[in-house]
């Protein structure tokens, strides 16, 4: 009974904590000794087929298992994944600036979480990159993916979320491009307040798949922005669609007011009365946000709102 009450209370801990108690813990290896990196291949049988398009000088070492291959990673290598399903608990320990990439088709380099664990991907490291994959969330309660400090690229990739959907906290940065997220309990996308994030060329959509009686997290749906103090965003050629919330929302603090000038109300303003619309310019306004051709449409609330805590 004890060690029942005693894990109740390290879930609880870590609930109440939410998106910044730090989820790493590892320190940060750097660069080898002796200056060189080092490309990964993760394959069960490496062939010369495989590296054939590598220079000829390039240091190489094989695993069969992804989470060996990021084990042995230090800052500046390269992790190359060939067509399979993986699972790797270190992708929830990302400190070392490294390239992950697939190789072949997104849809069939299949990256599982692990459902005994809390996190799936979590970054702190200055600048990582994942291209050319898909992420599927299975029990994980945090972020299919969270960018903790740092900044984190994601190209090409395909995101499958079961719990909440990406997540960027207080300072950190990430860019997405010509990718998919789908499936979030939440919104696909959350910013935290003094993010950074670009997004370009992205499909966001059936997201906000939970279940709840409060009004506030019923609106999520592609995008949510918490604004005090403002994160900045850039959104260009996304399209964002079939969000059980609005397509993106705006979250602002209800004593907090802005300056509005009339020009720009006619070109930013969404949908809904003319009140709500003064509201809404004012808000992005304030903040650092720059939206260019982009498709929202087809979500259950609305395109773009602001919604009070």
């Amino acid at each position: 009974m004890l060690c029942g009450l005693l894990k109740m209370w390290e879930d609880l801990r870590l609930r109440v904590h939410g998106p910044f108690f730090p989820r790493i813990l590892r320190r940060r290896k750097g660069k080898r000794e002796f200056g060189k990196t080092i490309t990964h291949i993760v394959a069960k049988v490496m062939t010369t087929e495989m590296i054939k398009d590598l220079s000829s000088d390039t240091l190489l070492q094989q695993h069969d298992d992804l989470d060996l291959a990021l084990d042995n990673c230090y800052s500046g290598d390269t992790v190359i994944i060939f067509p399979g399903e993986y699972q790797a608990a270190n992708l929830a320990l990302l400190t070392d600036d490294i390239i992950i990439k697939g190789v072949g088709k997104r849809e069939e380099i299949m990256i599982t979480s692990e459902p005994s664990r809390d996190s799936f991907v979590v970054s702190k490291a200055d600048n990582v990159k994942l291209m050319h994959l898909s992420l599927i969330q299975q029990g994980t309660v945090d972020g299919i993916v969270v960018v903790e400090s740092g900044h984190m690229t994601l190209e090409n990739c395909i995101l499958k979320c079961e719990g909440t959907g990406v997540c960027v906290l207080t300072g950190a940065t990430l860019t997405i491009t010509d990718s998919e997220i789908t499936g979030a309990q939440g919104a696909g996308v959350e910013l935290y307040p003094g993010s950074t994030a670009i997004l370009e060329r992205n499909e966001i959509h059936h997201c906000n798949n939970l279940r709840t009686s409060d009004s506030s997290k019923s609106t999520l749906g592609g995008v949510n922005m918490k604004v005090l103090p403002a994160p900045k965003l850039k959104m260009t050629n996304n399209h964002i669609y079939s969000n059980k919330g609005y397509g993106v929302s705006i979250l602002q603090p209800t004593e907090q007011f802005f300056i509005v000038t009339e020009e720009a109300l006619n070109k930013r303003a969404a949908s809904g009365d003319k009140k709500d619309d003064k509201m809404l310019f004012k808000v992005m306004q304030n903040l650092n946000l720059e939206m260019n051709n982009n498709k929202i449409e087809a979500n259950v609330k609305g395109d773009i709102r602001i919604v009070t805590s």
